[in-house]
């Protein structure tokens, strides 16, 4: 990106993310890593991905693994709840979304139902 957009201090992050991730998509991890390193060295960040729900007239924010929500275990019930309902249809969780190594106590689907679309998505059968 730098060769691209010398002048520019941040340039296009979004689109450094979204190479590093289809790079890890495309089985290219040692290039998606390379790249991912150069961002960091550069002080390139990424800004968090934020998801919104108004229920009652009120607006909520969550972000990916949020735990910050007074009844996040209600949140995480009704998370459970959704992904058993969908894999007793036959739904599959596909770990060739997941563009991260992952750590020895998660699995693919706590991976992916972290997301913050999926929270707020629980918080509004909550709520």
């Amino acid at each position: 990106m730098k060769k691209l957009f010398p002048q520019r201090k941040n340039p296009l992050i979004s689109a450094a993310v979204l190479l590093a991730n289809t790079y890890a998509s495309s089985g290219e991890i040692d290039k998606a890593s390379d790249l991912k390193l150069e961002m960091h060295k550069s002080g390139i960040k990424k800004k968090v991905g934020l998801t919104w729900i108004t229920t009652d007239g009120q607006l909520y924010t969550f972000k990916a693994h949020d735990r910050s929500h007074p009844r996040s275990n209600e949140i995480d019930t009704e998370g459970e709840k959704i992904s058993n309902e969908i894999i007793k249809y036959g739904h599959i969780y596909d770990s060739s979304w997941i563009t991260r190594g992952m750590n020895a106590d998660e699995t693919i689907e706590s991976v992916l139902c972290g997301h913050s679309e999926r929270l707020a998505i629980a918080w509004g059968f909550v709520a």
